[in-house]
């Protein structure tokens, strides 16, 4: 007698496919010509712009800390190369070239790493860089990074825009933005890129330059608003920003001095300066443990080569930590030629006390 199945074997159960995923439909565009190209651009600009004004006015109603984040970046690029580019929005999956600049963005694997570092740049220094520097620092390190296939100019100039306002804590009037006046006039911009990204491979964040650009041309956005009556009840956030341009016009230094506390000159003129002082300084006191006195006449003069060697090394190496943004008191960071000469001149006095009380 055959043995009797049992349900499960008279009735097997199909056995389970493993799930895959795949994509539906890919955009694509038939390519444009060059007048449907500039009028989709010019469209774009404008849904753009007006999108930016509303990310501006939605932050600055919220109550809690400002954060910028990467999907911000992503869709104001979205907007501004939709209908020209599949890929808008998206972050660049191949290698790209900048013609007309000496610089090479990073490798496309990077790049969500360093916009993660260039949001968490922002979000840690809000309330003790200024909006110029905030601003300056992005304009610069989005088109470091150069994120996306196309339209890197116009997202970061849009982004640029949004974190200085929202930095300052108003919208800025004016018909005539900061990122219009950029785009009409590239070549202070490109050469502020450039003075960036010089420092960048010198191993120092030097955004200075930008920063006076982009006060320049707030100045003359605020005029402009102005003269056309854009502003009339804006007298009080237009004030505060007047101040922040005048800030950052006063504590312009010399574009060739910061490059110098900036470099690697810096660093080992401070260094050998130290050590002249400590190997100066260790050979007096050894002498004077062995009952070799300085001489009477020569007395000052040691004094003063020991102070002068001191500040030197306390200029330099104090400069060059300012220039590279890594001195505790984060406002110091933004004064390099302050920090040099204030320390180079307090351990000049400081040394010169010294030196008066053990050898005059």
């Amino acid at each position: 007698m055959a043995e009797e199945r049992s349900t499960d074997e008279s009735n097997p159960t199909p056995p389970q496919q493993d799930r895959q995923s795949r994509t539906t439909k890919r955009e694509r565009f038939r390519p444009l010509s060059e007048p449907q190209k500039a009028r989709q651009e010019a469209l774009n600009t404008l849904r753009q712009y007006d999108r930016m004004v509303e990310i501006i006015n939605e932050t600055l109603r919220q109550a809690q800390r400002f954060r910028l984040r990467p999907s911000t970046i992503q869709e104001l690029n979205r907007i501004s190369i939709r209908n020209i580019e599949a890929e808008a929005g998206r972050w660049r999956d191949v290698p790209i070239v900048i013609e007309g600049s000496n610089h090479q963005p990073p490798p496309w694997e990077e790049v969500p790493k360093q916009i993660d570092d260039l949001c968490e740049y922002v979000n840690d220094h809000w309330n003790d860089r200024s909006p110029f520097h905030l601003a300056a620092y992005v304009m610069w390190r989005l088109n470091w990074i150069h994120p996306f296939v196309d339209g890197n100019g116009r997202t970061t100039r849009a982004l640029s825009y949004y974190v200085l306002c929202a930095r300052l804590g108003f919208h800025i009037p004016g018909v005539t933005t900061v990122a219009e006046m950029i785009a009409q006039n590239k070549d202070p911009y490109y050469k502020a890129l450039e003075a960036a990204d010089l420092a960048e491979r010198n191993g120092t964040l030097d955004v200075s330059e930008m920063e006076y650009l982009l006060s320049d041309l707030l100045a003359r956005q605020m005029v402009l608003a102005l003269q056309r009556g854009d502003a009339p009840s804006m007298q009080d956030p237009i004030s505060r920003a007047r101040k922040e341009i005048a800030s950052v016009q006063r504590n312009r230094p010399p574009r060739r001095s910061v490059e110098v506390l900036g470099s690697d000159f810096a660093i080992k003129a401070g260094a050998v300066s130290g050590g002249v002082a400590m190997i100066f300084f260790m050979g007096l006191v050894l002498l004077s443990m062995w009952g070799h006195a300085v001489p009477q006449d020569a007395r000052y003069l040691v004094v003063i080569v020991l102070a002068l060697a001191g500040a030197l090394s306390a200029g330099f190496l104090g400069g060059n930590a300012s220039v590279r943004g890594v001195l505790p008191l984060p406002k110091f960071n933004e004064y390099p030629l302050t920090v040099a000469f204030a320390g180079g001149a307090a351990v000049l006095i400081a040394l010169l006390v010294l030196g008066s009380r053990l050898f005059l």
